[in-house]
């Protein structure tokens, strides 16, 4: 029995990591246009400030994704890194 997670509304298999990055891509998407983003209004007799803030962490989004996207792809039997060769001819 595959054992489930929610993220973001959608319950995902947590041992496949391609459904696992399409849903964390799905999140960082809709942190970077601003959906998870709140607001605190300040107001003084003087002044008026408005703070904008996020609760996601997009370093740490990225580097799950980069990790997912590489679990993902050594599932699939596709190689990540290539060796070159180089010669130099004269």
């Amino acid at each position: 029995m595959p054992a489930l997670v929610t993220i973001n509304g959608v319950a995902v298999d947590q041992d496949d990591p391609c459904a696992l990055y399409q849903a964390l891509y799905a999140v960082k998407l809709r942190a970077l246009t601003g959906e998870h983003v709140e607001e605190l209004s300040i107001q003084s007799p003087v002044t008026r400030e408005q703070l904008r803030f996020s609760g996601a962490d997009i370093k740490a989004l990225d580097a799950e994704l980069m990790r997912l996207a590489a679990a993902c792809s050594a599932k699939n039997g596709k190689r990540s890194r290539y060796a070159k060769t180089m010669r130099f001819i004269r």
